[in-house]
This record gives C-alpha cells, sequence and structure tokens, in this order.
C-alpha cells in the first residue's frame, strides 16, 4: 500500500522495451520473493515492448513459477501479440461518468474540509474527461492555492477554461450567422490567456449536447453536461447534419495547429466558415426533393404528350408498317423503367417487344417473329400481363388490356439496339434525350 515492497516491481515498458530488459527479468523470476506470498511484475504501457522482447517473455508466460504473478497494463491492448493476449486474463477499464467524479469530489472535500461550490467540482469533473485520478490531482492544487472558498471562477483561472455562458454566446452567433460577434468572441477569449485547445473542446462538447438533444432528446441521459438548460440546447434549432459538420469542422482545427498564430488564424478562419455556411439538410431528403421536381415535371410532360400523340383510331397489327408516335415512345419507356424497378424478369422479356398502340381500351405490344419465347412466356403468365397493366396504369393515369402480337415480318419486329433507336424505343436514349432537353445540353461522342 505504501510502495515500498520489495516483492514488487514495477517497469516502464515505454523506457525498458528491449530484449536485454526481459532477459532479466526472465533471470529474476527464479528467486523467491523476500517477505511476501508472491513476487509482483507490473509492466506499464507494455504494448511498447518489442517483437523480440515479447518473443523472449512468452517462455515464461507459457510457464510462469508458482511464486511470481504478472500484471499487465496498456491503452492499446490491439497491439499486444496474441500469442501473449491468450495466455492472459484481460480486464478493460472504463472512464467514470461525471455524476460520479462529483460525488467522489464532494465526498473528499467534505473528509479534508475544503471550501468549494458545486460548479467548481461540475468544472473540475468536466476538465478531467472521466479520470478520477486527475481530477483529485486538480481538487489538491486548487486548495493548495486557493485562500479561501473555491468559486468557479478560480476554478476557470487554473484550467485556463471559459465561462459556460462565453461558448453559449459562441454558438448562438454561429446560429445567427454573425461572423463578426463570433470572432469578437475568439478574440476576447485569446487575449484573456484562456488556453485555444480547451476552449475548443468546450465548444465541441458543447455542440455535442446540442446534436444529442436534435437526435435523443434532452432526457436521454446521454449529455455531457446533464446540467445545461433544456431551453439553452432546444431552441438552437440546428440539423444534425450542420451539428455534425461543425463538430469535424472544429475538430480538424486543433489537429492541424502547429503554433500560436496558425492556432489563431486556423480558429478564425473555422468560425467565419461556420458563422456564413447555410443549414446542412440529408442526401436522402434533397434526393426525394429532387425526385419529386423531376416527376412533377415528367408528369406534366408526359401527360401533355399523351393527349396530344395517342390517337383513338387503334392502329392494329393489321398496318405493321405505321409505327406509334415519338412521344408514344416515350411513355413505352418510362412503363418499362417502372417495370424494371418492380420485377427485372418481367422487364427483361417485355423489353423484346415495341409498343405498336396505347389505347384507352388496349395496348399491343408487338415482337419480332424470330422471337416468339418472349411473347408466349407472358401470355401463359396471367399475374406478369397484370403487373404490366399496373404499370401502364401508373404511367399514363388508365389501364388498357394488355395484347401481344408477333410480326409478320422478323425486320418488322426487329428490336435490336439498331432498331431499337430508330424507332425511338430505347429507354436510355429516350431518358438521355429528356435530360439533354431538360438541361439544355448537347450529347458529344466519347
Amino acid at each position: 500500500s505504501e510502495g515500498r515492497d520489495m516483492d514488487v516491481i514495477e517497469i516502464d515498458g515505454a523506457s525498458n522495451r528491449g530484449i536485454d530488459e526481459v532477459r532479466t527479468i526472465r533471470e529474476n523470476v527464479k528467486y523467491l520473493p523476500s517477505r511476501s506470498r508472491y513476487k509482483i511484475y507490473i509492466i506499464d504501457e507494455v504494448h511498447m515492448l518489442t517483437r523480440e522482447a515479447f518473443n523472449a517473455l512468452l517462455k515464461t508466460l507459457e510457464e510462469p513459477p508458482s511464486h511470481v504473478k504478472f500484471f499487465f497494463a496498456t491503452t492499446a491492448p490491439h497491439k499486444l501479440p496474441e500469442t501473449v493476449q491468450s495466455r492472459c486474463q484481460r480486464f478493460d477499464f472504463r472512464n467514470i461518468g461525471m455524476a460520479d467524479i462529483v460525488k467522489r469530489l464532494a465526498q473528499i472535500a467534505r473528509q479534508e474540509k475544503i471550501d468549494i461550490e458545486e460548479e467548481a467540482l461540475r468544472a473540475i469533473a468536466r476538465y478531467a474527461k472521466g479520470g478520477l485520478r486527475d481530477s483529485q490531482s486538480l481538487l489538491d492544487q486548487l486548495s493548495a492555492f486557493s485562500d479561501g472558498k473555491i468559486t468557479l471562477g478560480v476554478v476557470q483561472n487554473l484550467l485556463g477554461t471559459v465561462s459556460e455562458e462565453k461558448v453559449e454566446a459562441l454558438a448562438d452567433s454561429l446560429t445567427r450567422k454573425d461572423a463578426p460577434a463570433a470572432l469578437k468572441i475568439v478574440h476576447e477569449v485569446l487575449e484573456q490567456g484562456r488556453d485555444w485547445g480547451v476552449f475548443i473542446d468546450q465548444i465541441v462538447w458543447y455542440l455535442r449536447d446540442l446534436m444529442v438533444t436534435s437526435a435523443c432528446g434532452y432526457d436521454s441521459n446521454l449529455l455531457e453536461n446533464p446540467w445545461r438548460e433544456r431551453e439553452l440546447l432546444e431552441k438552437k434549432g440546428l440539423s444534425q447534419e450542420t451539428l455534425m459538420y461543425m463538430i469535424s469542422v472544429l475538430s480538424e482545427v486543433k489537429r492541424r495547429a502547429r503554433d500560436d498564430l496558425q492556432e489563431r488564424i486556423l480558429l478564425e478562419m473555422a468560425v467565419v466558415k461556420l458563422a456564413r455556411m447555410e443549414d446542412l439538410r440529408p442526401l436522402g431528403d434533397i434526393l426525394k426533393r429532387l425526385e419529386e421536381l423531376e416527376g412533377r415535371l415528367s408528369v406534366g410532360r408526359f401527360e401533355g404528350a399523351v393527349k396530344e400523340s395517342v390517337p383513338e383510331p387503334q392502329i392494329t397489327s393489321k398496318d405493321p408498317e405505321k409505327a406509334p408516335p415519338a412521344d408514344v415512345q416515350e411513355v413505352w419507356a418510362k412503363i418499362l423503367f417502372q417495370l424494371k424497378e418492380k420485377r427485372p424478369p418481367t422487364w427483361s422479356r417485355l423489353k423484346e417487344g415495341r409498343l405498336l398502340h396505347l389505347g384507352k381500351e388496349e395496348m399491343v405490344v408487338e415482337f419480332p417473329k424470330g422471337r416468339p419465347f418472349s411473347k408466349r412466356s407472358l401470355e401463359g403468365n396471367a399475374e406478369e400481363r397484370q403487373l404490366v397493366e399496373e404499370c401502364v396504369e401508373a404511367v399514363v393515369g388508365w389501364r388498357p388490356s394488355l395484347r401481344l402480337v408477333l410480326s409478320a415480318d422478323s425486320k418488322t419486329g426487329d428490336t435490336g439496339p439498331s432498331a431499337s433507336r430508330e424507332a425511338g424505343s430505347d429507354p436510355l436514349k429516350v431518358w438521355t434525350n429528356k435530360a439533354l432537353e431538360i438541361f439544355g445540353g448537347k450529347e458529344e461522342e466519347g
């Protein structure tokens, strides 16, 4: 308990990482403990040992003397060889919650008769980031330097942190897109000699609480600072995407800064950038809005085309040489597109044919003479025919019955790539032309 037991040997793995140091350990484990039941070896940051050192230690770990116990401590267990990990019992330690740290610090303060504000205890706990030992060291320093009561201001002066009001004011400036006000706050904080890195951490954690509140609500028990007022966190109205982007930008500033001048400039650039940006929206929402807009444009164009181009007199197989109007082929392309989305196998058979006629009562699709299989397959499957009719109804607004015919001349019904392009029924070509028309573009080779 006092750290002076001869049988407890603590070794720094970072500075004693070579094979020679491990060989010394292997020699010393032979000797029995002087007074204790076991001889204890504690190797801190054990992942720093070299591969050769681990190999030399492995034999001892496989067959350790009964009077020896090894304790390995590391912050990077994944760097330990599997052969070593498999011979150890693993215990994972976690950070301690802020509420528990505050409770423990308050208990120590009562025992040591330290007069300290509760807000000061919370500030210490936040700064310690889950480390109870660090928070106790800070409390010890504050009690030594303070003549009277330890206030929140005393803690902020020692730690270089800024008040919550300053952090909230900066977040409000960014929300209002007030770049001058945000820069003024940054200037005031840095002129007071506050730690810029701690300041960024405070902003990031505040934005993180805003994001959690936006995603899970204030009562989710996930806030980094659960004492923040609900109203301050719920009123910002920033999207989760915006908050995540702001956190990313500020974190990158802290990572890139190398000196005092660069720190200030990068922070000011980030603040102006965040104050001037528009609120971000999920990509899915943007795509959905684009699809709705495209749908409205397409429906308007197709409805007009169908009303103007679809003739009431039916064009039957008796007149196979007469092709349907071009705009009707656009309707055909959209029907095929819908069918491909719903059932690709049915689409692959129907696209072998071409739309010969589309009327109120009947829709005629002609298949080439040399490919009767697709026609027979669709004719013999009532479910597939019904699906095709549903796709037609979704495009044009009425539901004609489907009739399939076979071309008397294989050339007339040819649906190969060349013929499809000539007839205007190639879906890809139709949609390409439509896109070029909407956006005012032109097709180029290559």
